[in-house]
């Protein structure tokens, strides 16, 4: 069971839009803050370590124990990176941490992943995400970037089966120069 101190409504969640990434970073600084342990699951080489350390810099704990990092670089690696947590989670091998993946599609949508395959292994995504509810492995997804796709808008649909979809509002121009989730406190109090 997940301790009170963790907002449950990010639990479970997918967060969409251009400032996603920014938001899972200040949702990893809270959770920090908080002495979670989080499994960072960095699919596109957006994890701003340096962040993370000069935000948890006034704590009474190492914060950075409490965090492991694994990245996948591609579909396949994802996928079966998805087994090793759920086998793990089955057998009581790891402690119950919380699973944020950072842009986990990114890999599905490359170049030399063909149509068919990208439809076939985004199913496989979403069926291995559901097995995580089932198990009740939480987890944050972090869908940064939209693409102009209509196989990118399914997956997004069928992701509602697993979780809450947080839609983030598109950032101004003018906004864009506020780094690092700085405008995104507001956003965890109000959900």
């Amino acid at each position: 069971m997940l301790p009170e101190i963790i907002p449950k409504n990010f639990i479970n969640s997918i967060a969409v839009g251009r400032s996603a990434n920014s938001v899972a970073h200040t949702i990893i600084e809270r959770l920090l803050w908080n002495h979670q342990k989080v499994h960072i699951i960095d699919c596109a080489i957006r994890l701003r370590a340096m962040q993370i350390a000069e935000a948890t810099k006034g704590m009474d704990v190492f914060a950075l124990h409490n965090i492991t990092l694994q990245r996948a670089f591609t579909p396949y690696q994802l996928l079966d990176l998805f087994n090793t947590i759920s086998t793990s989670y089955q057998r009581n091998e790891t402690e119950r941490v919380i699973q944020i993946f950072l842009a986990p599609s990114k890999q599905f949508f490359d170049g030399d992943v063909k149509k068919d395959e990208r439809v076939h292994l985004l199913k496989i995504l979403t069926q291995k995400l559901e097995r995580f509810v089932q198990l009740q492995i939480p987890f944050i997804f972090s869908e940064s970037t939209p693409k102009d796709d209509v196989i990118y808008y399914q997956y997004i649909r069928n992701l509602e089966k697993c979780g809450k979809i947080i839609l983030l509002p598109e950032i101004q121009p003018k906004q864009r120069g506020k780094i690092y989730g700085q405008n995104h406190k507001a956003l965890l109090k109000a959900n």
